[in-house]
């Protein structure tokens, strides 16, 4: 590994005297002319030709090997004679300018030859700035250029040339070791910035091992998502069908706990399947105007029994505030903060309410007695899966995404969100919300699911036995007539031996061979000529399949379905037994809920 890096350096090395090289050659040559230009007067014109000549020849050899070297190809230049060739360059060079106090020296005076001593000073000066990146380069032409003329000046009998002689020495030495530390501190450069290209190289190729990691992760944890989600999805409606049909107290009881519990289950795939939604940007942001109120008394009714059997008091505040937001995500934001709360809270109060901003917005403050947030993860529970004083990861509890949708819905919503929290003392949260317009706020009715009144015809496309028992036991209790298939060639069959055509499809996404639920639906259309209702139905939840699905413009149900959701979607979409059964406008609580409008809360 070590030879490997030392090659590497060597070889940047050379590539930056090289990148140098052309200045380097042309300066030493315009110093040649320039020189005798200066001389051609006083010394004989033939041997200072002679000399210009030796300097161009090589000037020339030393600008084709920079040119060879500069068109090469990466694996051309890792070849090692390309170090040699340029020192041997430099060696010729100073060779041939450490000539001229042999042939020039005895016919200038001592005003002209310390004149002389400058120039050559100044080119080793030069040098050494070169030397710090390939010390050859400075080695083999400063040493050939300066000890001719400082051997000269030391002989010479002359008390300041033999001072100068021994102060070109000097100049030489003390510019070795500058070149010399010089060209340490670039190899630990080149060495450093190549360790760090190795680390990059190494994070990247960690990186990628991660993704893929996570990748896979992502379609297992979908494929057993869909995979749970399809008993799940027919105990919930075999459940359904069973409450509409049991007529003793005792058997409805059992019936809620199994309901309670089926719920509970629900609600940690929804969790995942709200962080899915999200991913997919297929959540809607419809604001309306409506009243605090109406959201306040929802949470009530949800939370207050939770409060009374944990011993702690649920204090929603009364308020008069209109609201400008979406009511649905809103309704999101606020059940996931107040069941964190309380379920989190031990002792102690925690207490809603919503009062007017000084900027003319709402305020909604919620605020509970609970152990506080520690400082340092005042972050960290913002993100996903993350979880305070649940290290056993008791499932009661949620997953620990309840405040990373809190934060996602609000960032949607473009709703700032604040919390305060001392450990050890409680929590508030603040959601600052538009202020609404109390004259626009619409005057909603609230009637209970039934299809009994219908009558329709709902054709049922599943592949799961299970769920097409589960859909047709729960509808046919409803009062409706059920077709089943497995597969949209089935669903054709039934349909052409059906006495009447369905009013409604309802398919799952996945079914068997090649056509999927949206093609099944189309297939179905297509027969009956016309566009009959349908809802697709699906337990995926990768943020790709969610956007697919989204983009076809069906209703969509995400499994498990509870049975009153479907019922209430059903009840849309069947044909209405009297014109006033679609004249009401149906409560947010009640209607069928879409995509943005099924985002579950999570502690």
């Amino acid at each position: 590994m070590l030879t490997d890096l030392y090659k590497q350096i060597h070889r940047e090395q050379i590539r930056l005297i090289y990148h140098q090289g052309p200045v380097l050659v042309f300066g030493a040559t315009l110093c040649a002319v320039i020189i005798t230009g200066f001389l051609w007067q006083h010394v004989p014109q033939a041997s200072l030709l002679f000399w210009l000549g030796a300097v161009a020849l090589t000037s020339f050899l030393r600008a084709l090997v920079i040119r060879a070297y500069l068109a090469a190809s990466e694996h051309a230049r890792a070849r090692p004679h390309w170090g040699y060739f340029f020192w041997i360059g430099t060696l010729s060079a100073g060779c041939i300018w450490g000539m001229w106090p042999l042939i020039f020296y005895d016919r200038y005076d001592t005003e002209f030859l310390l004149l002389m001593s400058t120039v050559f000073a100044g080119m080793a000066a030069v040098s050494a700035s070169s030397g710090s990146v390939y010390l050859p380069a400075f080695v083999s032409f400063s040493v050939p250029l300066l000890l001719p003329l400082a051997s000269r000046h030391l002989y010479s009998g002359t008390e300041s040339l033999m001072m100068t002689g021994l102060l070109l020495i000097v100049f030489l030495v003390v510019n070795y070791f500058l070149a010399a530390r010089g060209n340490r501190q670039y190899r630990e450069l080149i060495r450093a910035r190549f360790e760090n290209q190795a680390l990059m190289a190494r994070l990247e190729a960690e990186m990628s091992v991660a993704q893929q990691a996570v990748i896979a992760k992502s379609r297992f944890l979908a494929a057993a998502s869909h995979d749970l989600r399809q008993p799940l999805h027919a105990l919930g409606l075999f459940i359904g069908a069973l409450r509409s049909r049991e007529t003793d107290a005792q058997g409805r009881a059992i019936i809620e706990d199994m309901e309670t519990s089926s719920a509970a289950l629900n609600g940690l795939f929804n969790s995942l399947l709200d962080v899915s939604r999200l991913d997919a940007e297929i959540i809607d942001f419809n604001p309306s105007h409506f009243p605090a109120s109406e959201l306040f008394d929802g949470l009530r009714a949800q939370f207050v029994q939770q409060a009374q059997e944990k011993g702690i008091e649920l204090v929603v505040l009364d308020s008069a505030c209109v609201l400008y937001s979406d009511a649905i995500l809103l309704e999101r934001v606020l059940r996931n903060l107040v069941s964190n709360a309380v379920q989190y809270t031990e002792s102690g109060t925690v207490t809603l309410g919503c009062a007017a901003a000084p900027n003319g917005a709402r305020t909604v403050t919620l605020t509970d007695t609970g152990p506080g947030i520690p400082d340092e993860a005042r972050e960290d529970v913002f993100s996903e899966y993350y979880q305070l004083n649940n290290p056993e990861r008791d499932r009661s509890k949620g997953l620990g995404l309840g405040l990373a949708i809190v934060r996602r819905l609000c960032h949607l919503m473009d709703l700032p969100l604040a919390m305060d929290s001392v450990e050890g003392q409680g929590t508030v949260f603040r959601v600052e919300v538009p202020g609404g317009d109390p004259a626009q706020v619409l005057v909603r009715h609230r009637e209970p699911p039934s299809l009994r009144s219908r009558g329709g015809c709902v054709l049922v496309i599943d592949d799961e036995p299970q769920v097409l028992q589960s859909v047709r036991h729960l509808l046919e209790g409803q009062g409706c007539e059920v077709l089943i298939a497995e597969s949209a060639r089935a669903a054709l069959r039934v349909i052409a031996l059906a006495e009447r055509p369905p009013d409604v499809v309802l398919s799952d996404f996945r079914l068997k061979g090649d056509l999927n639920g949206v093609d099944a639906i189309a297939a179905v259309r297509e027969s009956l000529e016309r566009d009959v209702p349908a809802v697709i139905v699906t337990g995926d939840t990768s943020p790709e399949r969610l956007r697919e699905i989204t983009l076809t413009g069906l209703e969509v149900l995400h499994k498990p379905v509870a049975g009153d959701a479907l019922c209430l979607l059903l009840e849309r979409l069947l044909p209405a037994a009297d014109a006033e059964a679609s004249s009401e406008i149906p409560d947010a609580t009640d209607r069928p809920r879409s995509d943005r409008e099924a985002i579950e809360f999570e502690e």
